[in-house]
Order: structure tokens, then C-alpha cells, then sequence
């Protein structure tokens, strides 16, 4: 068995997705066998094209990269657009020299099958790829050690007062996977990732690092900071929450994370508070049953960004 730990991610890369692919890619301890990317930030097109440059950016060209769904599983309560107007579709990196691969569904299908050993699924946008796939074969559950969902929120407001974006982008999809028999789900929510926000400080940390990892941090991280300034916490703070790395992070540094087991329920009928998660502390079969990340602890978190990103990457593979 590989020293490593087999990761597969799946996201909807922006800035924070984008960190989190540096910290899969160069972590040592762990081995990125592909990306999937689906919609929600941008349309996949985007999301695709903004993986295939950050992972040049490493030299880890030779990791696939495999687009996804760009709508919903199935239709929403009210129409969503693909793609926020708030944010620039396309990274500010070099454009890609790698070509994208086939079918995100198909290709998780596929590797999970050929698994001998038990991967790790780290998902950070809509859980759209993933449902689909467990339309495809359910069986696939049994390949995944480890199931880490950037999602749900229970006392930070999100894109609504009561729904964080990824879980409210597809609330159908994220409850066919919350629900699904996954041996071990661990669930980072908005609590966890806004109670370790990043600062000034620490962009000044990360462009110390003189690695295009580092470099590229930084400039993203800055970035999220100035758009978090119409959060008046945040621009009191100067800082903003880095959400999808953490969801990396707690694999290699599960102690980084406070958790708390509860059966996760989402919310698919209510307008009004639709793609809301609902936590319960009572055994309840119709719930997913889960660890739930709600708080984080910031330096420690920040202390292995810099660690792996500060590191020079290793070939292509």
C-alpha cells in the first residue's frame, strides 16, 4: 500500500479552489490522482480552464482534469444561473498548456472501481458530480476512506441567511450525497472556516515563501480580502475566510478542526429557506450522519499552507 494517500478532488475553481489544488497537489503525504470540476462558481468552461492553469503553474500538468455537470442534478426550486457576476471567470495565471480529459462522471466511476485501495473525495463546489456518479453506481461509496465536504453552514449566514453556497448552488445533489452510505463524511462548514480568517499578515507570509505556490496564494488570498470588505466584520478584521483549502487540510491535519457528530438534513421545500442545513444531535435514519467541522484552529491552519506551499514541486508526473 502507497505511502500516500490517493485524493481525488472535485470543485468549481476560483481563488480558494485554486489554493486548495496547490495545497493537494504539493502536499507530501498526499497523492492527487485527478480533479473533477463542475459548476458554480463560473460555468465549467471556467472552471476547468482555471484548474488545467493552476496546476501548470506547479508543474503537475500530468494530473487529469476532468469536466463535470454545469447544471444542477435536478431542477432547483427557482432557476440559477451558472456563474457569478461578482467574480472574474478566469484565473490571473498563465494559460494552460495541458489539455482537459474525459468525463468527470465517468472518470470518477471508473477510478473508484479500479481502487485497491480507499481514496479520499474532497469536494469544494456543488455536489453535482458526485451525485451523479452515485446515480451511476453506488457501489463507489465502498472505494472512498474518506468523504470531505466543503459545505453547509449552521450559524454564519452564507449566500442566504440560512444556506452556504455550494449546498444551496444544488441542494438535491447535496442530499443524495450527505445521504449516501459513505463509511466516514466529514462536513467543514462556514462556522469553521470563518472562525479562521486570513490577513494582511498572512498574504505577506505566503509572498515570502518566493515560490509560485506562495506567490500565487497570496495574490488570492489579497484578492478575497478586498471582495470581503463589504463584510463589515471582515473589513473591520482585514482579513476573509479561505474556505476550500481547510476542506484539503483536514486530511493531513484532522486536529486542526473542532468537530461535532450530527445527522445533517437538507433543506429541498421551504423558499424561504431552501438549500439550508439542518443539524441534529438524536440517531434519526433519514439524516446523514456525520462529523461536523465548526471551528478551526487559524495558525496551525496557516502554518501548513505556507509549509506545503513554500515547498518547490516535484516533476510532473
Amino acid at each position: 500500500m502507497s505511502t500516500r494517500l490517493p485524493v481525488v478532488l472535485d470543485c468549481d475553481t476560483g481563488t480558494d479552489d485554486a489554493v486548495a489544488i496547490l495545497l493537494a497537489a504539493l502536499h507530501p503525504r498526499l497523492d492527487l490522482l485527478g480533479v473533477t470540476t463542475v459548476w458554480g462558481n463560473h460555468d465549467v468552461r471556467h472552471t476547468t480552464d482555471n484548474t488545467l492553469r493552476v496546476l501548470d503553474l506547479v508543474d503537475r500538468g500530468g494530473v487529469g482534469v476532468h469536466p463535470g455537470r454545469n447544471e444542477p442534478v435536478r431542477p432547483r426550486l427557482e432557476p440559477l444561473p451558472s456563474g457569478r457576476a461578482d467574480l472574474p471567470p478566469t484565473l490571473d495565471l498563465p494559460a494552460p498548456t495541458a489539455a482537459a480529459g474525459g468525463d468527470a462522471v465517468e472518470w470518477l466511476v471508473a477510478t473508484l472501481r479500479a481502487a485497491t485501495e480507499p481514496v479520499a473525495l474532497v469536494a469544494t463546489g456543488p455536489l453535482t458530480n458526485l451525485a451523479a456518479a452515485l446515480a451511476a453506481d453506488r457501489s463507489i461509496t465502498g472505494s472512498v476512506g474518506r468523504l470531505v465536504v466543503l459545505g453547509g453552514t449552521h450559524r454564519e449566514a452564507g449566500v442566504t441567511p440560512y444556506a452556504e453556497r455550494n449546498v444551496w448552488c444544488d441542494p438535491e445533489a447535496a442530499a443524495d450525497v450527505l445521504t449516501a452510505r459513505f463509511r466516514d463524511v466529514l462536513l467543514v462548514t462556514m462556522d469553521a472556516t470563518f472562525s479562521a480568517p486570513l490577513t494582511t499578515v498572512d498574504v505577506a507570509r505566503l509572498r515570502a515563501l518566493g515560490t509560485p505556490a506562495g506567490a500565487a496564494a497570496a495574490s488570492f488570498v489579497a484578492a478575497r480580502i478586498d471582495w470581503y470588505r463589504r463584510d463589515a466584520a471582515m473589513a473591520a478584521l482585514g482579513g476573509a475566510p479561505l474556505h476550500d483549502p481547510l476542506a484539503v487540510a483536514a486530511l493531513v491535519d484532522p486536529d486542526l478542526l473542532t468537530t461535532l457528530r450530527a445527522g445533517v438534513r437538507v433543506e429541498r421545500s421551504d423558499p424561504a429557506t431552501y438549500g439550508a442545513t439542518r443539524f441534529a444531535a438524536e440517531a434519526d435514519e433519514s439524516l446523514g450522519r456525520m462529523s461536523v467541522a465548526v471551528r478551526a484552529d487559524k495558525d496551525r491552519y496557516v502554518d501548513l499552507l505556507c509549509a506545503t506551499l513554500g515547498s518547490r514541486p516535484a516533476r510532473s508526473e
